[in-house]
């Protein structure tokens, strides 16, 4: 919480505060190092001077220690001379065999101190005192021992008074530091919150020529990165306005050359549907005239070249029909006018249908058609007859690139997914010349086909796949090719179990 709190602040806040914080640790390690130090020397010298303060009562009491008991009297005199310091809880004498000689102790330690048994020499300071235990020596000879413990009360006070000292050295300094970071961090901070409030009113307004305050020359002070940071960021102002200008235009020419493909394409479009309108009465009429002919409904013909003729004359005329058909279907789809209307189509039936449409066509060519589909599949949401129109340009495609004693397999399918029906898989599977990535590619393109020997076979304007693509977006299907050269061509049909149309209409 107090790290996102320090995130928050502002860039003068958190400069100040480093500043601040920076200040007081060095000050509180500095004051922490030399109290430790103090007290490190403090317990040396106290070490020191009871070393010395034994050593001298010990030789004032080496005579005493010589003649025996009869001295214990002028001993213990000579042990109070540690009276006259506070600090000393007692004193213990003891001669050369290590029984007690005489004794001093504090009036506040009185029946609360007993003296060691230990006479191993020692400078030993512990929790709460410091004890010396000293031999004391006569000619190299010993002939007793002294043991003096006293207090850290000069320790503890000095403690006390290193941290009152530390307490206001760090309040002093600490209001020193807020003084020196307010006035230091406006060197660092008045540059960046310029550079911020430039960039915000570059946002808002949209006006990259705005320029932040120049604070320096950044060819001159190239050590000052915050002069060199504004220099840059107006340098960066300057081309993003350059840039914007010239995007402007830029976008001004796409948006002329947009309405222009746009009138193009609707120019097009109209005329398609209009020379396909224009086109089909006649056709209707040609078609319907050779079909007479062909039927001798008025007669014989007389001559069978006639009826030959006649029936090469209606075939023509209903390819022909198609092609224009198609042609006007693209143009609508694409001005985004095809309609569809959705019904229950049943998959295995459809398929069935278009199979006997172009069974002459694959008999002709010596290509078998296989068809599995179901019984038990359910029905299709979809367009019927723009249903069966995508099944026939795809399996007229597959008859068509397909030689002589080939085969095309049309296999349907229901894939589930959570336990319900996702998607309808229709596959149209051949064993043709296939396509290379390029050729499939060029297929979706309106009057595009892949030039082949076997394509001359038959005839066509490249709009089959073109419209089955238009047709299955509408659906809001997706086909996918996959093909290889010499070896075929799979064609994936994929329908929404649920028209995609319906679940937008619900949710609405």
């Amino acid at each position: 919480m107090t790290l996102l709190r320090f995130k928050n602040q502002s860039i003068r806040q958190r400069l100040t505060f480093i500043i601040m914080a920076v200040s007081c640790v060095s000050v509180l390690l500095t004051t922490l190092a030399i109290s430790i130090i103090g007290v490190y020397n403090l317990r040396a010298n106290i070490i020191d001077e009871l070393d010395v303060s034994a050593s001298i009562v010990g030789d004032r009491n080496s005579a005493a220690l010589s003649f025996g008991a009869d001295y214990k009297e002028q001993a213990e005199n000579n042990l109070n001379v540690f009276s006259v310091k506070r600090t000393i809880i007692q004193s213990c004498l003891y001669d050369k065999d290590g029984g007690l000689f005489a004794r001093y102790v504090s009036v506040e330690y009185e029946g609360k101190r007993l003296c060691p048994d230990n006479l191993s020499e020692r400078a030993v300071i512990g929790g709460e005192h410091i004890e010396i235990m000293k031999h004391i020596l006569k000619a190299q000879d010993k002939i007793g021992y002294i043991y003096i413990e006293s207090t850290l009360e000069q320790i503890d006070k000095y403690i006390e008074k290193q941290t009152s000292i530390a307490l206001l050295v760090s309040v002093f300094s600490m209001v020193l530091a807020y003084f020196l970071a307010v006035s230091l961090q406006r060197s660092i901070s008045r540059p960046i919150l310029s550079l911020a409030e430039t960039a915000k009113q570059v946002s808002q307004r949209k006006d990259y020529s705005i320029r932040a305050a120049a604070i320096g020359d950044a060819k001159e002070e190239q050590n000052n990165e915050l002069v060199i940071l504004t220099d840059s960021f107006n340098e960066m102002l300057t081309e993003i306005g350059a840039r914007e200008t010239q995007l402007k235009k830029q976008n001004v020419a796409l948006e002329k050359a947009k309405d222009a493909a746009e009138s193009a394409n609707r120019a097009k479009s109209q005329f398609l549907a209009n020379i396909s309108h224009e086109l089909r009465t006649p056709l209707n009429a040609i078609i319907g005239f050779s079909s007479i002919l062909m039927n001798q409904l008025f007669g014989a013909l007389g001559n069978e070249k006639y009826l030959e003729y006649a029936h090469d004359i209606n075939e023509s005329g209903a390819h022909l029909l198609n092609i224009i058909n198609d042609i006007l279907d693209l143009s609508k789809a694409e001005a985004g006018k095809l309609a569809l209307s959705y019904e229950e189509v049943h998959v295995g039936k459809a398929i069935q249908k278009c199979v006997t449409i172009l069974s002459e066509r694959a008999q002709k060519g010596q290509v078998t058609i296989n068809a599995d589909v179901p019984k038990m599949l359910p029905p299709l949401m979809a367009d019927r007859l723009r249903f069966i129109q995508i099944i026939l340009n795809v399996l007229s495609n597959a008859i068509k690139f397909t030689a002589e004693s080939g085969k095309v397999d049309i296999t349907a399918r229901l894939r589930e997914e959570n336990g319900g029906a996702s998607d309808f898989i229709i596959t149209i599977e051949d064993t043709g010349i296939g396509m290379s990535r390029e050729d499939v590619d060029k297929a979706f393109q309106s009057f595009g086909q892949v030039d082949s020997g076997l394509n001359r076979k038959y005839e066509g304007t490249g709009l089959g796949l073109p419209l089955t693509k238009k047709l299955m977006e509408l659906h809001y299907g997706v086909i996918a090719i996959a093909s290889e050269v010499g070896k075929g061509t799979c064609v994936t049909l994929t329908f929404p179990a649920v028209p995609l149309v319906e679940v937008a209409m619900e949710n609405e």
